[in-house]
């Protein structure tokens, strides 16, 4: 047996050198041209991405101060209203405070009062003083008394006057006092209040990061004890979408998502932002895309991953064909000779063929079809230079396109104008490419078009030399060779 089956193994081995090396020919399949027909249908346009699904507003709650936990009211899935106590710092120190401030602003009040008084006893005093010096004021003009002792008198009276006044400065000072006292009991008063921690709005914990009798820091920055999530009947997921492909994501696009949760049921949401800041790691930039999305039954909770499909396109009852119609490259050899004018529907082919047609198609009478087409010979004239001189694609882009504009602008009403930059931005939306069809010699004959957006099954024929009906080459046999 062990015999036999080296036999057979030399065999099968010799076989495969045979028809690997064998230099008369290649053993393969034969078979018939494949081909798909060109059709009407629907084409969904989308890019995939995936993101997390965020609340749409999540608050994360912290503390001002520092101290122990003594009261826990709020947990994890907790639902809270704005103003709702969720948990509680040991007041009693605060509370001493708040006492001590109150002692501070009845003492300041208190020396407000003594002021007061002070201010009475030293107008009483004034008065006296006042009286004394025009008593002796006139007893000096009547000579009964000597200059010094109206002196005396008058700077006991100057004296009066300037313990008034000090007296009422002495009072204003303690009514301010008075004031920074009771701005400090209000300040003892406010940080009382913050060892109550409560809900900044309606929602519900998603996380609690706090324990009963746990002490809180609070030093350069506001510890974290609970997130709370606002309403989660909404919910948004941020996205990240390739460079490659955020060029065709805008805002209000509609989307469709999936969860690992609910794998046989499809959410969907609206793109409500695309954030300009890019996002690179590992040389790959992505951006950031912002989707909102009903959420009954709350079933959608923070953190879940989302696979979604953007919605960047929608074409329906267009031509279309399959997309490995579109990659099917034949040969050189098995391509027949384009017939005349196959350049120039749908490929590149002549730009100013493709104007002047794109005019007549409008309506354009023929003289103005002609003015045109002068103008645009004497632009393109003027652009030489600019050919010439080596400048860059998107340059010489621009110059045309703004000269192309002008020239439009001068020979088209405002009706023809706006079908005109329609046509353009149709033109700007698709890619020319060249299909193939069989031909009865044999070879393929190739048929330029317009393409239009794509899906993973089909591509969109924007105009060309293909109808409906039409059937173009996917694959080729493999023949046996001679």
């Amino acid at each position: 047996m062990k015999k036999g089956l080296g036999i057979a193994g030399a065999a099968l081995l010799l076989t495969t050198l045979v028809w690997w090396l064998w230099p008369g020919q290649q053993v393969a399949p034969t078979g018939e041209i494949e081909t798909v027909t060109v059709d009407r249908g629907d084409i969904t346009r989308i890019v995939s991405a995936v993101g997390s699904v965020r609340a749409l507003n999540t608050v994360e709650v912290g503390s001002q101060l520092s101290g122990q936990i003594d009261r826990l009211v709020a947990d994890f899935n907790t639902e809270v209203l704005a103003g709702d106590l969720l948990a509680r710092i040991d007041p009693q120190t605060f509370e001493r405070r708040v006492q001590e401030a109150e002692a501070n602003l009845a003492v300041a009040r208190a020396n407000v009062s003594i002021q007061e008084a002070g201010i009475r006893k030293a107008e009483v005093n004034l008065g006296n003083a006042q009286r004394e010096f025009e008593r002796q004021q006139s007893l000096v003009e009547r000579g009964l008394i000597s200059d010094s002792a109206l002196d005396l008198t008058e700077s006991q009276f100057l004296s009066a006057q300037s313990d008034l006044e000090i007296a009422r400065a002495q009072k204003r000072n303690a009514e301010a006092s008075v004031l920074q006292r009771e701005a400090a009991l209000e300040s003892a008063r406010i940080d009382l209040e913050r060892t109550e921690i409560r809900s900044p709005i309606d929602g519900v914990v998603i996380e609690r990061a706090i324990d009963l009798g746990q002490t809180v820091a609070a030093s350069l920055q506001a510890p974290l004890l609970f997130s709370i999530a606002q309403d989660l009947s909404e919910i948004q997921i941020e996205a990240s979408v390739d460079e490659a492909d955020i060029g065709s994501v805008t805002e209000g696009a509609p989307t469709r998502f999936t969860v690992d949760a609910f794998p046989d049921r499809e959410f969907e949401g609206q793109v409500t932002q695309v954030r300009l800041a890019p996002v690179e790691q590992n040389n790959i930039v992505t951006y950031t895309v912002v989707i909102t999305a009903e959420n009954p039954g709350q079933r959608l909770l923070p953190g879940m991953t989302a696979s979604i499909d953007i919605v960047t396109g929608v074409r329906e009852n267009v031509l279309r064909v399959a997309n490995a119609a579109v990659r099917f490259r034949p040969p050189e050899d098995m391509i027949a000779e384009a017939g005349e004018g196959a350049g120039e529907q749908g490929g590149r082919g002549n730009p100013g063929a493709q104007l002047i047609e794109m005019l007549t198609e409008m309506g354009v009478d023929e003289a103005r079809r002609e003015t045109i087409q002068s103008e645009m010979r004497e632009v393109f004239g003027s652009l030489r230079g600019l050919f010439m001189s080596g400048a860059d694609r998107e340059t010489i882009r621009e110059r045309i396109s703004a000269a192309t504009r002008e020239v439009m602008l001068r020979n088209l009403n405002e009706e023809e104008m706006e079908i005109y930059e329609a046509r353009q931005r149709e033109m700007e939306s698709t890619r020319p490419a060249t299909l193939y069809s069989r031909g009865e010699d044999g070879l393929l004959t190739p048929r330029r078009v317009r393409l239009g957006i794509a899906d993973d099954r089909f591509t969109e024929i924007a105009g060309g030399q293909l109808g409906e009906g039409d059937e173009v080459v996917t694959r080729l046999p493999r023949e046996r060779s001679e």
